[in-house]
């Protein structure tokens, strides 16, 4: 299964679709012409660690935003309405990366806050990646000829 930042977002929006009717989402808060109700996913810090083997944690901090009209009522009850579904849908979500079925993403360090009317509902995630080589690292200690020149 292949990782995208794309794939992430497209799986979230999946995932809280149903849970959040009408509201539109963005896989970055650079759009043009975004009508409230919408949720941005921001990526905020990424950290990637190498362990034995190909195998690397990647950690990803993220901000899901959530914009609601300004001349709404009772904006805060609204976030707060919103950030107790956010609390229930994301400590495990699935993820679609392309090919085979979805593995299951789990969410750490989960907190959200309302800062200039719009919420911020921070994560992080903790992924294993791989990557492949083309390299040839080693090859046969027959195949080598010695030159002398």
């Amino acid at each position: 299964m292949t990782f995208t930042m794309e794939a992430l977002s497209s799986s979230i929006a999946g995932h809280l679709a149903p849970e959040l009717p009408g509201v539109t989402f963005y896989d970055n808060p650079a759009q043009q012409g975004v009508k409230p109700p919408a949720l941005f996913l921001r990526r905020t810090n990424a950290r990637i660690t190498k362990r034995a083997g190909v195998r690397f944690l990647r950690r990803l901090g993220l901000d899901l935003v959530c914009v609601l009209d300004f001349h709404g009522l009772s904006m805060d009850d609204r976030y707060t309405k919103i950030a107790d579904i956010l609390d229930e849908m994301m400590e495990v979500f699935p993820y679609i990366g392309g090919e085979g079925s979805p593995a299951f993403l789990r969410t750490y360090e989960r907190r959200w806050d309302i800062v200039d009317d719009v919420l911020h509902y921070k994560f992080d995630l903790k992924v294993w990646v791989s990557r492949e080589e083309d390299a040839v690292l080693m090859q046969s200690i027959e195949s080598y000829t010695e030159e002398v020149s």
